[in-house]
């Protein structure tokens, strides 16, 4: 058995746990796009005027609300009121939040690497979010949060990260509020880390974890793609892979994991039945170390039997799956991959 069953008393404390960080990212959310900034009055010219200041992306913004009125007195009120119960809603989740992080502690339910976690945590605030996906070892933990089971301890084992960059578009990352790019995205998290050289796409910290940006190969191979660089100069440039186009393409899967303090973490990853065809395809190249191969196959066949067992919606589809070619859908389906009509007949 490569992975085991949760016990109850966890999956009852983690739902709640997500549940109560649902909930804050909902408030967070809207405290971040609806009232953030200040808002109060100023004098002109020996009136008062309301004014909204925000600032976003570092760009900051200054609007007047007109002249004071009974009007604006009440924009301002609910403004205020308004904002006070988010932050007092917050800080009411959040200690929620470390009350059942200690309880995961308590339970041994500690899975995604602290540092890890604190990454993905980054890239998730990043205005640039939804380019970015958890490939690699990584999403293992993806895959056992939605399960409700955990994998085996060498099955997730790894000492980097491998974020996969959707470089279709043009790319732009912010972190709080100024553009920066992927080597400050990271020592955002750890000042170690560092590019081996400039340009590289591979950054290591001072205890030796990586974290990895990559993207899918061109088609052809010199073609520059809009998204491939954060356009800040000396920074990391992902490189490009091939096979990659497979997971970018995918439809995107997200679940909430717990790392190694008890905390919840939101992953989005490839879908898994599109994740383990990569791992399949990657375990027959001719050119794959082999011990690297025997470990893509044990990871591939593992994410399978999770599908057929634990989750079958998420089984491959040819349909919903179009994006894998046609070698690698036919190598799937030797290895079962592929769920009786597309996974979605029941299997009487």
């Amino acid at each position: 058995m490569l992975h085991n069953d949760l016990d109850s008393r966890i999956i009852r404390d983690r739902v709640d746990l997500i549940t109560a960080f649902d909930e804050w990212q909902r408030v967070r959310a809207e405290a971040l796009s609806d009232l953030s900034g200040t808002m109060g009055y100023e004098d002109r010219s020996g009136r008062q005027y309301l004014y909204r200041r925000t600032s976003r992306n570092g760009v900051r913004s200054t609007r007047s609300l007109g002249p004071r009125s009974n009007e604006t007195d009440a924009i301002l009120a609910a403004f205020t009121r308004r904002k006070a119960e988010a932050e007092g809603r917050l800080a009411s989740l959040a200690q929620r939040i470390d009350q059942l992080a200690a309880v995961m502690r308590a339970l041994n339910h500690q899975r995604v690497p602290g540092l890890a976690a604190r990454l993905i945590r980054r890239l998730n605030d990043s205005d640039a979010t939804a380019r970015f996906r958890i490939v690699g070892t990584h999403a293992l933990y993806a895959y056992e949060a939605a399960a409700s089971v955990t994998f085996q301890g060498e099955m997730v084992a790894t000492g980097d990260l491998d974020v996969l960059v959707d470089d279709r578009a043009p790319l732009r990352i912010a972190i709080d509020g100024n553009r920066k790019g992927f080597e400050a995205l990271a020592k955002s998290v750890d000042q170690s880390f560092e590019q081996r050289q400039k340009g590289d796409y591979r950054l290591t910290n001072k205890d030796g974890f990586m974290v990895e940006f990559i993207r899918p190969e061109a088609r052809p191979a010199h073609r520059r793609m809009p998204g491939q660089t954060s356009r800040i100069e000396g920074d990391a440039i992902p490189a490009p892979i091939v096979g990659l186009e497979w997971l970018v393409s995918a439809p995107s899967f997200a679940a909430v994991a717990i790392d190694d303090r008890g905390y919840p973490v939101r992953m989005t990853t490839p879908a898994p039945a599109i994740w383990a065809a990569h791992k399949l395809w990657m375990s027959e190249r001719e050119d794959r170390d082999p011990g690297k191969a025997r470990r893509d196959k044990i990871q591939a066949e593992a994410v399978l039997n999770l599908l057929a067992h634990r989750l079958p919606q998420e089984q491959f589809d040819p349909k919903r799956h179009s994006a894998l070619p046609k070698a690698v859908a036919d190598l799937m389906a030797r290895h079962g991959g592929a769920g009786k009509a597309g996974g979605m007949t029941p299997g009487w």
